[in-house]
This record gives structure tokens, sequence and C-alpha cells, in this order.
């Protein structure tokens, strides 16, 4: 008979076994479950409550698991057609099933909750790993993108209205920068992703004190104790990191919605990548900016998905309980999301190239130049700056969008001309600081790069370490 757990409750019905089951969406967790019971294996092997020989044929089957990415258990679930209340359940029937000494006993010194809440640990952490990886990647393309625009006129906003022009670099670093700040943020959430629930039982500890070296060097997480009804309880692990991506995708909405105004505001401004763009069904003039307007909707998908994360967590007492189970599957869609969009974006930005002649075409008859004029004149003419703009302001009293005669006047009326104008636009102690700029945001780039990779070689020792079995027990 295979091993169940509510074989002493009685019989089920499918649809209700369907409905509490979480064993499709658990098939992303099946290595990590193996690894986690592997790391458990090892410690009940050198405290003696497994024999070495029962337990290397165990842990042979469960690296099998880790080695397959699950294929080789989901594989027999298909063949016992049973549906399994989680991976947890699965997982300890078929080594109760393959094996035939000591897999009666790996059931000791822990629980599913604190499995559990271990599992989703490791999931999360490689995840967000990638997620940061993703987002290095698509801050190197906005610095890539400031050095090849560097000097290339670009218009900038206030209010949704023109309002200055300066470098295409200020607009690509000013992004890059933002990042920056959100990459910051979500590396942090790391360091509750190394906590180590294990041996906390399902709430208040187990009878048995297991080995926290092996357990801890074995999945890369910190030896320091916690709390048991907080390591099985608390999913703050989970909803911190989702918090930072859906801040970190805010900035880069920002970022696309941009894109889609300055495209639509100034005819042939950018030129797009031709993946990114599909035309109308019945109107074959159109070029429809496809790919961002799903990224700007994925990305409100993804801070609605967090917010759901927030709405279940706050409505449930301390302690395990299953709807926990429910923010499983939410966050596999929030990271999925993410990083897709990270993906098309990069895409995007990398095959993008600024039109400056189509960008000077449409703000020459836009004084997007006034406050640099107003700070030039009274700083040459050591006249007082809210003074100069008083004037300004009176000549600009009848200025309507498009006026250039109007503008020419103006210009002249100062004692100069248009070239003068884009001459000090030039000029400004922000373009001359823009290599500095580009050179500093390199370095951060690069000290984040080297930082995730020093992560990512640990993981990867540990994860030998574990399969392989030189721990040193």
């Amino acid at each position: 008979m295979t091993l169940r757990y509510r074989v002493f409750i009685g019989e089920s019905k499918d649809f209700i076994e369907n409905y509490i089951s979480s064993l499709n969406i658990d098939k992303l967790f099946a290595k990590y479950v193996a690894s986690v019971l592997l790391a458990h294996l090892y410690t009940l092997m050198k405290s003696g409550i497994v024999d070495r020989d029962s337990g290397m044929e165990i842990a042979k089957e469960l690296i099998d698991i880790i080695k397959t990415d699950g294929e080789k258990l989901y594989k027999w679930i298909e063949r016992k057609k049973i549906v399994f209340e989680d991976v947890f359940e699965a997982i300890e029937a078929y080594i109760h099933e393959v094996v035939d000494n000591g897999a009666g006993y790996i059931a000791i010194g822990r629980s599913r909750n604190d499995h559990v809440s271990t599992v989703l640990r490791l999931f999360a952490r490689d995840t967000v790993l990638k997620f940061l990886s993703e987002l290095l990647e698509l801050r190197k393309v906005l610095l890539e993108k400031a050095i090849e625009f560097r000097g290339t006129i670009f218009p900038f906003f206030t209010h949704q209205q023109l309002a200055q022009c300066g470098s295409s670099a200020i607009y690509f670093l000013s992004h890059e920068y933002a990042l920056k700040n959100a990459w910051d943020s979500v590396i942090n959430t790391l360091r509750y992703l190394r906590e180590n629930p294990l041996s906390s039982g399902p709430a208040a500890g187990s009878m048995i004190f297991l080995d926290r070296d092996i357990l801890s060097r074995s999945l890369c997480l910190e030896q320091d104790l916690i709390p048991p009804y907080y390591a099985t309880g608390s999913r703050f692990f989970l909803l911190y990191p989702a918090s930072s991506i859906a801040l970190t995708l805010s900035e880069i909405g920002r970022l696309v919605e941009d894109f889609m105004i300055i495209s639509s505001t100034i005819p042939n401004a950018l030129e797009i990548p031709k993946e990114h763009i599909a035309t109308s069904s019945i109107m074959p003039h159109k070029k429809n900016l496809v790919t961002l307007e799903i990224s700007r909707a994925k990305i409100k998908k993804v801070i609605g998905l967090a917010n759901s994360l927030m709405n279940i967590y706050t409505s449930i007492p301390y302690g395990y309980n299953l709807d926990l189970q429910e923010m499983n599957a939410i966050f596999i869609e929030i990271m999925g999301e993410a990083i897709s969009i990270l993906q098309v974006l990069k895409d995007f930005i990398k095959g993008i190239r600024i039109n400056e002649n189509a960008i000077i075409e449409y703000v020459k008859d836009k004084p997007c130049w006034s406050s640099e004029i107003v700070e030039y004149i009274a700083y040459t003419r050591k006249r007082p700056a809210r003074e100069v703009y008083m004037y300004l302001s009176k000549l600009f009293r009848d200025y309507r969008y498009g006026d250039i005669n109007t503008l020419n006047s103006i210009i002249s009326s100062l004692g100069l001309s248009f070239d003068d104008v884009w001459n000090i636009i030039r000029s400004k102690p922000v373009e001359n600081y823009l290599k500095i700029m580009i050179e500093n945001a390199w370095k951060r780039l690069e000290r984040d790069r080297t930082l995730i990779n020093n992560i990512s070689e640990e993981l990867q020792k540990c994860t030998a370490a574990l399969i392989s079995n030189e721990l040193k027990m």
C-alpha cells in the first residue's frame, strides 16, 4: 500500500483531493524538497538514527530526483495515478516504496512545516538571483545607451509638458540609477532567504536535536537558531522580495510609459526594433508598440499579485495554515512574469536608436531652453535671476506652442541666436560631468556583478557538496 497521510481519516473524493492538492505547482519545488530531505537524512545518519547502508540507498534516490529536476519522481506519480496532497507526501511515499530499509526513520526530527519553509527559501533564493541577474543586464543596456547617445539632444518633461532639453545620457543614467536603488533593495531580501527553519517541527520544535552544521553547510543557510513558531509560520521572507520586485517594476513601468509617450508624441524620435512592433489587422499603416503594451499590463498584474500575497497573509492567524500554500503559486507567477518583463524590455532598449534630427525638429518651436537662458543671462550679465525670469515671463505671455516667429523675436531681443541657445544647453555643467557619472555607474555595476557571481558560486559549491556527500559527517 502506498504511504498516504490521510490513510486513517478514510476515503475522500477526487474533486476534493484535486482542490486541496498543490502537487502540480509543487513540481517546481521537487529538487529543493529532495535537497532538504537529503540534508536531513545526512544528519540522521550522523546521529545513528539511520544506518549508513540504508541511508546511502535513500540518498541515491534523492540525488536522482535532484539531478532530474523532479522528473523521476513525477513519472512515478504518473504511474501511480494518485493525487498526493503535495510533493512532500509524494516524495516520502516514493522513498517508502523503492527503498526497503530505513525509509520509516526519515520522518523523525522534522515536519512538513519546517521543510516547506526551507524549500520555499531555497526556491525564492534561486529565482531572486535570476531576477537580479536580469536586472543587472538591463542596467548594463541602459549604460550602453547612455554612452552611445551621450551628447544627443533629448526632451525632458515635467507635469507632462516639455520642460528642458539635454543629453540623452542624462535620461538613460537616471533610469539606471533608479534601478540601481531597486537592485539594492531586492538583494537585501536574500538575508531572510538564508534563515534555517529546519528542526523547528510543526510549530514548537522537535524532540530530536539535529546537527545544524550539516543542515546549514549543505544548503548554504545560516547556522543561527530562530524561533520555531516564526520559522514555520512566517512568510515575511516571501513578502519582502515580492514587494521589492513590485517596487522595481513600478520604476520600470514609468520607463515603459516614457518610451510609449515619446514615440507617440514626437514622430520618428525613436527607431523601434521591428520585433517589438505589430500592425493593425485592418489598418496597415499602424505600428503598435505591442511588447511595451503587454509589459505595461504585466507590470500592473505583478503589483496586483504582490498585493494579493499580503491580503492572504494578513487575514490568517500565526502558525501554519493551508492558506499559506496558496501563496506559493502567486509567488511563482510574480517571479516568472517579472523575469520575462526584464528580458523583453532589455531587448527593446538594446535595439532602439534616437533620432536627434526628429527631436530638434519637434522642439525648435518650443522654448525648452527658457530656464537655461534665465540662468545664463543672470550669470553672465550680473542680473538678478528673478528679474530675468519676470522679464522673460512677459515676453512669453502671448506665446503659443508652434509660434516660431515669436520665439525668434524673444531670442533676438536677448541678443542671442538659436545656435547660441543650443550651445548654452550643451555647455551646462551636468553635460560636462556625464563621463564621470557613466564611469561611476560602471563601477557600481561591476561591483554588483561580482557580488552576484560570488553568491551563485557559493550556492553551486553547497549543492555539489550535498550531492557528492562531501560534508565530512
